[in-house]
């Protein structure tokens, strides 16, 4: 089945470019030696002339291998806890009484479990699960497996499928199109209007806006939230479209992040004593854009034990817990994300610090 979504004839126009970006943004390592010598590729973000769905059309998902070294989630965090619930709660009102649940791309289960303490009926799908409940399979899902849900549930899964559209008709055709789905991802219109070079992966061939997503169905509710950074979409499988219309909306510009490039560089020129807190994708692009030498940030905080005492991907920048602030000599803290800074300024409660977000 071809890929509407990529149409990857002749027309597509390239928007943004950047080299030598780590395989994964979400993978810290061991060693030095090891964090010195993780893989890349390279992003070439491209505007389908079909369809206007923006991609990486030089992705190569051969490379990708999410093992239980891989680590993207934020559930540490009160801050993203109550993200969690908040989507339980959107869920909720679609009447998840005596329903079962699929959720593909569990991660390390933090949302499933959550589904599981309020009574849900739920199974998983993920290769990265490191825990040892039965109701996840740790494999990618595939239409090998006839999973028979009421609600199928994509989070931060979708944005790291080649072939988007193709994936969700893999899972309606193995779910018989009953059952709806629900599906959250990162927008890229809050990553264009940021000027958020950060938030550019190689992990992510696709991004997303409502309309895109949206798109896929011929009825869809869509909806944004955590301060505008995701977005989301429910529908009725039913409703899945066997092909995308061509697009009706503009094309966008090229794309140039050059301004804030230089308005952080000049920043971290300024600025002494910086570390940064975040050692998920957003800091790992940000370090390897703007510092590669380690230079200028001294180290990485994260409230992660999993990263912590580990090293940043090519930079070797090394990540530590919140305890290392003290006696460090740091004096400004740069934050990755700003939905965190009030959790971040509660924990650290230091007035010789200065906070900064991207």
């Amino acid at each position: 089945m071809e890929d509407e979504l990529k149409a990857l004839s002749k027309g597509n126009k390239v928007i943004f470019k950047q080299n030598s970006v780590p395989l994964f943004q979400n993978k810290v390592y061991r060693t030095k030696e090891e964090a010195l010598n993780a893989p890349t590729g390279e992003v070439q973000l491209a505007e389908s002339a079909q369809t206007g769905f923006i991609f990486n059309k030089t992705f190569d998902n051969s490379l990708m291998d999410y093992d239980a070294d891989y680590h993207n989630e934020q559930s540490n965090s009160p801050i993203f806890k109550e993200h969690l619930q908040y989507v339980f709660d959107l869920i909720k009102r679609y009447d998840l009484t005596g329903k079962k649940v699929v959720e593909i791309g569990c991660g390390k289960a933090h949302f499933f479990n959550l589904m599981k303490e309020n009574g849900v009926n739920c199974i998983g799908f993920d290769p990265a699960y490191e825990g040892n409940d039965t109701a996840i399979i740790k494999d990618y899902f595939s239409d090998k497996y006839d999973i028979n849900g009421d609600l199928i549930i994509l989070r931060h899964t979708l944005e790291h499928i080649e072939n988007p559209h193709l994936f969700i008709s893999d899972i309606a055709k193995a779910n018989k199109y009953r059952g709806y789905i629900f599906i959250e991802v990162p927008t890229f219109d809050w990553i264009n209007k940021k000027q958020a070079f950060w938030d550019v992966f190689y992990e992510h061939c696709n991004y997303f806006t409502e309309t895109s997503l949206g798109s896929m169905f011929n009825k869809a509710e869509t909806g944004s939230f955590f301060g505008g950074q995701y977005i989301y979409c429910y529908s009725a499988l039913k409703e899945l479209k066997t092909t995308i219309e061509k697009k009706s909306e503009g094309s966008i510009e090229n794309i140039s992040f050059d301004s804030s490039v230089l308005k952080w560089g000049k920043f971290l020129d300024e600025k002494k004593n910086i570390a940064v807190w975040g050692a998920g994708a957003k800091g790992s692009t940000f370090l390897n854009l703007l510092d590669q030498k380690k230079e200028k940030i001294k180290f990485v905080i994260d409230i992660n034990p999993e990263k912590q005492n580990k090293f940043i991907a090519r930079t070797c920048h090394p990540i530590y817990s919140p305890k290392a602030l003290e006696g460090s000599g740091i004096e400004n803290i740069l934050i990755m994300n700003e939905n965190y800074i009030d959790e971040i300024k509660a924990a650290v409660n230091n007035p010789n610090i200065n906070f900064y977000c991207l």
